[in-house]
């Protein structure tokens, strides 16, 4: 079995995150964060093609998260953490909450029903966070009190930070190819033609569903405490990975019964 990761969902990855960064910075121009929806919402008279560049980078962003995902199973199936030292391995297990961070803060600035209820959901899920919740939540979020100000831009921070520091120590941007990139772009602009990302507009509806990804995290609040639904239990696959070094078989079991829990949470969740 070949030792080397699958180079076309690792670079797939990468030329995705590269995609949604370059049509983000196409789209903070028009962007105000004062009226996010209504500046959102009216992108397409002020950025020529403004709906499709919409599309572009939230399929980008999508495609980033999920081709991550892969990779991340295929580092794991090849055993590539062995390879790591203890400090290596870390950060790159740090860069998988920050990728959900930067994906869930995306859908939180546009400040549709969706991101604004995925947005207050979060805020009080951080102020359950022991020690430092209540600091997070004043760097970060607070969109309670501030708006989309301070999530908008730890949105664009986190997301470029993220994308340098992965070039300077985790792959070579100058490896980038024009024809993967040129290919990663066809798939989102497809993807944007068949199915454009819509906002939904505010109703009075209690039983709205934020980001997909999100759904399994409020289908538990249902039935547990915030601390234990919205901290501990989506902080089991991060510490799973950490642990992945030393302790392989046992993290495995716990990452696999996790994502059968998530799944079936999903399930329940978009059945409701």
């Amino acid at each position: 079995m070949s030792s080397r990761v699958n180079p076309f969902i690792a670079w797939a990855a990468a030329n995705s995150f590269l995609l949604a960064l370059i049509s983000g910075v196409f789209l903070a121009f028009p962007f105000r964060v004062e009226m996010p929806l209504v500046s959102t919402v009216g992108i397409e008279g002020v950025l020529p093609f403004g709906d499709f560049i919409r599309g572009i980078h939230f399929y980008t962003g999508q495609l980033a998260f999920l081709f991550l995902l892969a990779h991340i199973v295929d580092s794991l199936r090849l055993r590539s953490y062995a390879r790591k030292s203890w400090f290596s391995w870390f950060l790159l297990i740090v860069t998988f909450p920050l990728t959900v961070f930067a994906l869930f803060s995306g859908y939180v600035v546009r400040n549709d029903e969706i991101g604004s209820s995925a947005g207050h959901i979060a805020e009080s899920l951080l102020l359950e966070v022991p020690l430092v919740g209540s600091f997070l939540n004043h760097l970060i979020m607070a969109v309670s009190k501030e708006g989309v100000h301070r999530i908008y831009a730890a949105h664009i921070c986190v997301s470029f930070l993220l994308f340098i520091g992965l070039c300077g120590w985790h792959f070579n941007l100058k490896k980038i190819k024009i024809y993967d990139l040129a290919f990663m772009g066809l798939l989102a602009s497809a993807l944007t033609l068949i199915y454009p990302p819509l906002l939904r507009p505010f109703e009075p509806d209690l039983s709205v569903l934020g980001p997909w990804f999100f759904v399994g995290i409020q289908e538990l609040l249902r039935h547990l405490p915030p601390f234990w639904a919205g901290v501990v239990f989506p902080s089991i696959p991060v510490v799973a990975l950490f642990g992945y070094k030393k302790f392989p078989k046992f993290s495995a079991g716990i990452l696999l019964a996790w994502h059968v829990v998530y799944f079936f949470l999903m399930w329940v969740g978009f059945n409701r």
